[in-house]
């Protein structure tokens, strides 16, 4: 059923509460850091960060109210178009990175990386952007499929994906990779999916995975050593005797540096979260507020920053919220008969709920660093603006619900018991 679109529904409500908390928070964290490092030697006032992050946050608002007023279901129309188009935005990355040219600074370069296109006053990132797309269509292709539920049905979904993830993995971006994956499986497993189906395609990929280890480069795989390499032990042991652990990258002089070098954000956001506490530090205050110990503190780490300002407390405020997202889009998912609806409504879900755990997980060395932000606490104008789309398509699922004449979707068990379904 149809409803006004200035009118939320109780999951919308909750949902839209808990992102303008996390905003609150996020915006906070932004102006407290005094400075924020934004290259070696280069620092620029958070004041100025924090107007940026407050007016993308504000079209990122009007944003959502439009795409809520259009309704998710004359959208997805279009899931296909969107879908390309996010693909010709990739191309110029693509080609920056192949031939090391920024077309005029069109594709800047920033540590090696080509991710972003060079608009007055504002950085594009079409990876961001193709989050959203890639849902759309996968959405649109799958709402009324049962050839999935075979293994071969599985090969066209699959490969479709992997054409934005090679594009993006060429930037490289491992970390916007790493989040198809999750939605992927989630979506196909709503859709009816046989989950042995899926258990043995992910068998495949941890076979492959040594020969993706040949294929990274060596900060890449520095980044996934350092997890390990948190073990004081096992530094001892690889300086003792480093051909043996010849094949993670790292020589004698790297392990016994790695604090102070390739390891100083992970050492130092792990002793940032820690030093705060139960209340934290306060507001503005506390080392790695003052000092820029943790160069990324408005971005990628922004949680440590939290944790160190307001410690334990603070850190269950966010959690809180994001719990409040996740719960309330997997009741729309649920709640919603109509198949488009609600195989949208739980990408966005796995969307959000695995950049929040890629996140955290980074933050306290869990995972390997990837770069990914926090939803709508880090810094980031692709990033924000992408997380209020997702958002925003979560929502208006929950207000625009048409009434389904036929079967209820994807009620695979109960119809493959009846012999209707092979």
């Amino acid at each position: 059923m149809k409803r006004r679109f200035f009118i939320l529904t109780q999951p919308g409500v909750a949902i839209m509460a808990a992102v303008m908390v996390l905003l609150l928070i996020g915006i906070a964290s932004i102006l407290a850091s005094k400075s924020v490092q934004i290259g070696p030697g280069i620092s620029a006032s958070s004041e100025e960060f924090a107007v940026k992050q407050g007016v993308i946050a504000c079209a990122g608002v009007v944003m959502s109210l439009i795409v809520m007023r259009i309704g998710y279901l004359r959208i997805a129309q279009h899931s296909y178009l969107i879908f390309a188009g996010c693909l010709v935005l990739l191309l110029p990355m693509v080609l920056a990175k192949t031939f090391h040219i920024t077309f005029g600074g069109l594709v800047p370069e920033s540590r090696g990386a080509y991710r972003w296109i060079q608009l007055p006053g504002f950085q594009l990132q079409p990876s961001e952007l193709m989050k959203v797309g890639y849902i759309l269509a996968l959405a649109w292709y799958l709402r009324f499929r049962a050839n999935y539920r075979r293994f071969s049905g599985l090969l066209l979904p699959f490969l479709v994906s992997l054409v934005p993830m090679v594009l993006i993995l060429r930037q490289p971006d491992l970390g916007t990779v790493l989040l198809f994956f999750p939605i992927l499986f989630g979506m196909l497993f709503v859709a009816g999916a046989q989950p042995k189906h899926l258990l043995a395609i992910i068998a495949l990929g941890v076979a492959s995975a040594p020969l993706l280890w040949l294929k990274m480069h060596d900060y890449q795989k520095s980044r996934v050593v350092a997890v390990a390499l948190q073990s004081e032990s096992l530094r001892k042991r690889i300086a003792a005797d480093p051909e043996k652990y010849a094949f993670t990258g790292f020589d004698k002089r790297d392990v016994m540096e790695w604090e102070v070098s390739s390891g100083m954000q992970l050492v130092n956001s792990k002793a940032a979260l820690g030093s705060g506490g139960m209340f934290g530090q306060g507001w503005g205050k506390g080392t790695y507020v003052e000092q820029h110990f943790l160069p990324d503190r408005h971005n990628d780490f922004v949680f440590a920053i939290v944790g160190h300002e307001w410690g334990f407390f603070g850190c269950m405020v966010v959690l809180a919220c994001f719990a409040v997202i996740i719960v309330a889009g997997m009741e729309i998912a649920v709640e919603t008969s109509e198949p488009l609806g609600r195989l949208m409504a739980l990408g966005v879900v796995c969307l959000i709920a695995a950049q929040t755990l890629i996140n955290l997980g980074m933050t306290v060395g869990l995972m390997p660093i990837t770069g990914m932000t926090l939803p709508f606490v880090s810094y980031g104008g692709s990033s924000l603006l992408t997380n209020f789309l997702a958002i925003s398509l979560l929502i208006s699922v929950s207000q625009y619900r048409p009434f389904m004449l036929a079967k209820k979707p994807f009620e695979w068990q109960r119809l493959e018991a009846e012999g209707q379904v092979g």
